[in-house]
C-alpha cells in the first residue's frame, strides 16, 4: 500500500486519517490490542545469500516470523528488539494509561502504540483541551531505535492542535527515551510508573506556558514576524521570479513557501478550534496554526494517505518535530 499502513487498531471510536484498520469503542488491554492490530509477531534473523546460493558473512536478514517477509538487511552486529518489548512496556502502564492505538507500518518495518495518560489533561482555554499521550515505537529496518516518548499528538495525528509542551519539549531527556538493547527495555519497564508521574508534573508546567501564549495578543504583522522566525531556514537565499532567469532573483519571502497560504488562512480563522473564544488573535492561535499545518496539511505525496504517513513520520522523527519545537519556543518570547 502506498501509504505504508499495514494493520492497526484505533480505540475510543476515533479512526485514523486513512479509515483503515479496526476501530473499536472503548479500549483493550495492551496484549489484546497488539493481537487485534496483528502486531504481536516476532522477528528472526536469517542468513543472506549471494547469487550462487552461498551465505554472505557479516550480514543477516531481519525477517518477519509470521509471514517470512524480509524487513531489512543488517550487519551481524545489529540487535533485534522484538515487538514483545513494546507489548511489555504497554502492559507496564497498568492504571497509569489506557491504550488508544496500535499500528503496523510498511509491512512491519515500524510498529507503534499510543496510550492516553490518565489524569493528564487540561484546558488551555475553556473548551480547548489538551491530552497527554505516551507513544512507544520500534523499527525492524534500523531507521529508528526502540523508543518511548510523551506527546500531546495521537500517533494517527487525529484532531491535533499542539505538539510540544513546556519543559518536556525543552528537554529531550524527559521527552524521549531511546532503547537499543533488550536489557535496557527491561530497565525502562521497571521505572515507567515514576517516569509517568514526573511527566504529569511537567505536563502541568507546560500548560502554564500555553496559557501564557493564549494571554498574549498577536496581530497580523506580529504573526508574519513570528512565521519569519519559525521558517527562517527556508527563507535563506534567493529565488527567481521567472523560472531559470537569474536576473529576476530576489530574497525569499513567506509567500514563496508551500506552507504559507495554509498557515496564514488558519491564523485568520480557518484553523481547527479557532471558533473557541480566545484563540484567534493570540500567540496560542499563531502556534496552533503552525502545529495544525504540520499535523494535517504537510506532505508532498499525491496520494492523500501517503502524505498523511509522511506527516506522521515528520512529526515524530523529522523536520515537523524540529519546526514545531522552534514554533513553541518563539511563541513564548
Amino acid at each position: 500500500m502506498s501509504h505504508q499502513f499495514t494493520s492497526g487498531v484505533f480505540f475510543n471510536n476515533e479512526p485514523a486519517w486513512h479509515k483503515l484498520g479496526t476501530v473499536l469503542d472503548g479500549t483493550q488491554p495492551a496484549r489484546e490490542a497488539f493481537a487485534t492490530a496483528n502486531a504481536d509477531w516476532s522477528t528472526i534473523s536469517t542468513p543472506v545469500f549471494d547469487p550462487a546460493g552461498l551465505p554472505i558473512p557479516g550480514y543477516q536478514a531481519i525477517t518477519r516470523g509470521d509471514t517470512g517477509n524480509v524487513l531489512s538487511i543488517q550487519s551481524e552486529s545489529y540487535s533485534i528488539v522484538q515487538n514483545e518489548q513494546l507489548i511489555r512496556v504497554a502492559e507496564a502502564l497498568h492504571e497509569d494509561a489506557t491504550m488508544d492505538a496500535v499500528v503496523v507500518l510498511n509491512e512491519g518495518r515500524k510498529v507503534a502504540f499510543t496510550a492516553k495518560v490518565n489524569n493528564s489533561e487540561a484546558d488551555v482555554l475553556p473548551g480547548d483541551t489538551i491530552h497527554q499521550y505516551l507513544v512507544g515505537c520500534t523499527s525492524h529496518d534500523g531507521t529508528i531505535a526502540f523508543q518511548v516518548m510523551f506527546s500531546p499528538i495521537r500517533v494517527v495525528c487525529q484532531n491535533t492542535l499542539s505538539y510540544a509542551l513546556g519543559r518536556a519539549a525543552a528537554g529531550a531527556s524527559t521527552k524521549k527515551m531511546r532503547i537499543r538493547h533488550t536489557k535496557n527495555a527491561n530497565s525502562l519497564i521497571d521505572h515507567l510508573p515514576s517516569i509517568i508521574d514526573m511527566q504529569r508534573q511537567q505536563f502541568t508546567a507546560g500548560i502554564e506556558e500555553l496559557e501564557a501564549m493564549a494571554a498574549k495578543p498577536c496581530t497580523a504583522a506580529l504573526f508574519r514576524q513570528y512565521c519569519e522566525g519559525v521558517f527562517a531556514d527556508q527563507l535563506v537565499g534567493t529565488t527567481n521570479d521567472k523560472r531559470g532567469d537569474k536576473a529576476s532573483a530576489r530574497p525569499k519571502k513567506l509567500e514563496d513557501l508551500t506552507a504559507w497560504d495554509s498557515v496564514a488562512n488558519k491564523f485568520h480563522g480557518e484553523g481547527i478550534g479557532f471558533d473557541i473564544p480566545g484563540v484567534q488573535g493570540t500567540m496560542w492561535g499563531a502556534y496552533q496554526a503552525i502545529t495544525e499545518y504540520f499535523s494535517h496539511d504537510a506532505g508532498r505525496a499525491i496520494d492523500s494517505t501517503d502524505a498523511a504517513r509522511q506527516r506522521l513520520e515528520s512529526l515524530y522523527w523529522g523536520t515537523g518535530a524540529t519546526t514545531i519545537a522552534k514554533a513553541h519556543s518563539l511563541a513564548l518570547v
